[in-house]
């Protein structure tokens, strides 16, 4: 990584473009970094169950209908994860009073401190890797990124589910 960062913000006089995959396998590595620290890569919760809580975090109160859709699942699947989920404390369903067959889904105060706990667990692993960065290297660093990332718009489709990446 470091040397990608080198290269990066002092490239040598005559330099000759840093292959792509040498970038690639440096992103690659970050990205299994990030990984490692998930709580469905430590066998925490499952993948499913982790999506299920990120979703209710960014959204709110959903149905499980709603819920099923924004995670890429069946209502079905996703009723025996949130069924297990509300047995451990995790989220908390309310049956509709008009119709009790609508099932809203909320994430419940243990949940939420739950997943804030991941998240920083994943954070304090990035900040560990980056630590020997100056200030300057962490700008340099995330403007370079973000010109990369610009070129690619539309060419990769977004990891927002489950079904589409792994956390």
């Amino acid at each position: 990584m470091l040397k990608l960062i080198d290269w990066l913000i002092n490239p040598p006089l005559a330099a000759q473009p840093m292959p792509s995959t040498e970038v690639g396998d440096l992103i690659l590595a970050l990205w299994q970094r990030w990984r490692a620290a998930s709580p469905v890569r430590r066998g925490a919760v499952t993948r499913e169950q982790y999506w299920i809580m990120r979703t209710l975090m960014d959204r709110g109160s959903l149905r499980i209908k709603d819920l099923a859709t924004a995670i890429g699942c069946t209502a079905g699947s996703a009723s025996v994860a949130v069924k297990r989920m509300e047995r451990s404390g995790l989220v908390r369903r309310v049956r509709g009073r008009k119709d009790e067959r609508v099932v809203t889904v909320t994430l419940a105060k243990d949940g939420s401190k739950v997943l804030g706990s991941w998240r920083k667990r994943q954070l304090d692993s990035m900040d560990a890797l980056f630590e020997t960065l100056s200030r300057d290297e962490m700008k340099s660093l995330r403007r370079l990124l973000e010109k990369a990332l610009s070129q690619g718009a539309g060419e990769v489709q977004s990891s927002d589910s489950p079904s589409e990446a792994t956390n």
